[in-house]
């Protein structure tokens, strides 16, 4: 009995230290990368004050503060996701979608931070999928921003879906430099940031930890390794039940 207290109070321990190095690691990421958005455009705001820029100058700061609000706006939705996984109130809406409809709204939720790649899509035909579109679109806007991140300008990003059995599989590639060996255990923690591309604009470390926490509430896994030829690769697997579209267009009409 007195082993097992202890095992159990070493137990708590451990959660409280790592609770409290989420808390101090939050708050440096606060810290960070929302004064960074909040300085440009207070920076912007005041130059479209003053007397000398002309109309296309005044053009630029105005985009340079639409999308320093949306910078702000991403992290803000990131932080709030973050406490809803960790408080583990993820609930699941189960429904029949198309694949499509998923990499869509996905493609849709990272447009700001995709709109400079050319994506290569590639997603199975006439096939419905039995999951929560929100949670799986959600996710994968997370991989396509991290994509685009770590991508060159121009850089392409290769979406690829298809379904094999009980299983729908996403997969994101990128052509950057890859990942670390080093970081490769870490690339899903919380607030963790690889070595590699530290010269790039970085997020708050969140995004693929955010990723993961979605993708298991859907009792799904995620998963990310290095490409030959360069570049990487984070998948998605999601258990589903599957039908045809012609199914359920029969069903609609009948």
């Amino acid at each position: 009995m007195q082993r097992a207290q202890f095992l159990e109070e070493r137990k708590a321990a451990e959660l409280s230290r790592r609770s409290e190095e989420l808390k101090s690691a939050l708050l440096a990421s606060i810290a960070h990368d929302l004064r960074t958005p909040l300085t440009a455009i207070r920076v912007a705001a005041t130059n479209l004050q003053a007397s000398w820029p002309n109309d296309e100058e005044r053009r630029e700061q105005s985009a340079l503060v639409v999308a320093e609000v949306e910078r702000l706006t991403r992290n803000l939705q990131n932080i709030l996701e973050m406490a809803r996984i960790d408080a583990g109130g993820v609930a699941t809406d189960l429904r029949w979608a198309d694949p499509r409809e998923i990499l869509e709204a996905a493609q849709a939720q990272a447009e700001p931070s995709i709109r400079r790649h050319p994506v290569d899509v590639r997603m199975p035909a006439d096939m419905l999928v039995r999951l929560d579109p929100r949670l799986t679109a959600a996710a994968l806007a997370r991989l396509l921003e991290n994509a685009a991140q770590y991508s060159e300008a121009g850089g392409r990003i290769e979406l690829t879906a298809s379904v094999s059995g009980s299983q729908l599989t996403i997969s994101v590639r990128d052509h950057g430099p890859g990942i670390a060996p080093d970081d490769l255990p870490r690339v899903f923690d919380p607030f963790y940031r690889g070595g590699i591309g530290r010269g790039r604009p970085a997020g708050m470390g969140m995004g693929l930890s955010i990723a993961r926490g979605l993708v298991a509430a859907e009792r799904g896994r995620i998963r990310a390794e290095n490409c030959d030829g360069g570049g990487a690769r984070f998948t998605i697997d999601v258990p589903v039940d599957t039908k045809s579209a012609a199914v359920q267009t029969s069903e609609a009409t009948a």
